[in-house]
């Protein structure tokens, strides 16, 4: 029994004990039987599943609601409650910055309800780290907010969102190509929206590049500016925030300038972009929490591990098709 529970990386052994073991199956170059291992797991996931029956889905807006007012989040939401369901659990939002609630606390009430299982929501803008006690925990973070610590998430893969959308508005004829963010820059995310357009541009005449806007605070007048000096022909952004600002701006859409939302849900309908899939991503960050549950890993891992889903392109009444027209031939009476 002990050797099982050592391979198993159960906490029911002490660390000491299965080090000890791992070393000694090393030594002696011992593998699993794949077949045996995949039995016992089916054998034991109704016993696991009942005994850690609820997972909690943790966010850390400054209001408990916040985060319902984004559409993205709502499906990130979404997604992560039906896939739970599916595997036998519970969601339960858990909201961190509740007052009087200290993360300590937080910690251990989770720990005496039998809660190990923690689904990170995104964090809202000017948060990037969570400190809680890790090792309690199994734990997957959905997108790239969290920064600190490294855990392991699910994410659209958004350089590839930037890919789509480039090809996509190529193909229609746009070549002057801006990408904007008017609710704050893309480092919070690592970049992967400005490393794709980055790399797009390097094959365009230096006269097609328009360099990234990056707004902060108040953006009327910046991106005013940044919009007249470069004139691009269409932006990307994530988020529908560029259509207010392109209103205040008295400028139309699609006639005057195309506009592509990197993060549409499978809902909006009033926009050309990428649906990013949140549902999905939520439904994998599940499934990294699930894995862990079942193999009693806990903690922050060695090497973190991140599932990326691609986006879909939708099209939509924001951007117009600008190449050429074959004329037409009139028929000779």
């Amino acid at each position: 029994m002990a050797v099982s529970l050592a391979l198993r990386n159960s906490p029911k052994i002490s660390a000491g004990t299965a080090d000890r073991i791992r070393k000694i199956a090393d030594e002696m170059s011992y593998r699993p039987n794949p077949m045996v291992s995949a039995l016992m797991t089916q054998l034991r996931q109704a016993r696991d599943v009942k005994r850690t029956s609820v997972l909690a889905y943790v966010t850390a807006f400054p209001t408990e609601g916040g985060w319902r007012r984004h559409p993205s989040l709502l499906a990130f939401h979404e997604g992560a409650r039906s896939r739970a369901s599916e595997l036998g659990y519970t969601l339960e939002e858990w909201w961190l910055r509740r007052p009087g609630l200290t993360e300590r606390r937080f910690c251990e009430i989770l720990e005496t309800r039998d809660i190990h299982g923690l689904v990170m929501a995104p964090l809202p803008p000017g948060t990037e780290s969570v400190d809680i006690e890790w090792a309690r925990f199994s734990v997957a973070a959905i997108a790239n907010s969290l920064a600190s610590p490294e855990l392991n998430r699910a994410s659209n893969d958004q350089f590839r969102s930037v890919e789509i959308s480039l090809r996509e508005l190529t193909a229609l004829g746009y070549r002057r190509i801006g990408l904007a963010f008017v609710e704050g820059p893309d480092d919070r995310v690592h970049q992967p929206w400005t490393a794709a357009m980055l790399s797009y541009q390097q094959g365009l005449p230096l006269a097609e590049r328009v360099p990234t806007f990056q707004g902060t605070g108040p953006v009327g007048r910046s991106f005013s500016a940044w919009f007249h000096e470069h004139q691009p022909h269409a932006v990307i952004s994530a988020g529908g925030e560029c259509l207010r600002v392109f209103r205040d701006l008295g400028l139309r859409v699609p006639q005057d300038v195309g506009f592509v939302n990197l993060a549409l849900t499978a809902s909006e309908r009033d926009m050309a972009g990428v649906n990013h899939h949140a549902d999905l991503v939520g439904a994998a960050a599940v499934d990294l929490v699930d894995a862990q549950l079942r193999h009693n890993e806990r903690g922050i891992p060695r090497y973190p591990r991140t599932v990326l889903l691609p986006g879909e392109w939708v099209a939509g009444p924001t951007v117009r098709d600008l190449r050429p027209q074959p004329k037409r031939v009139k028929a000779r009476a």
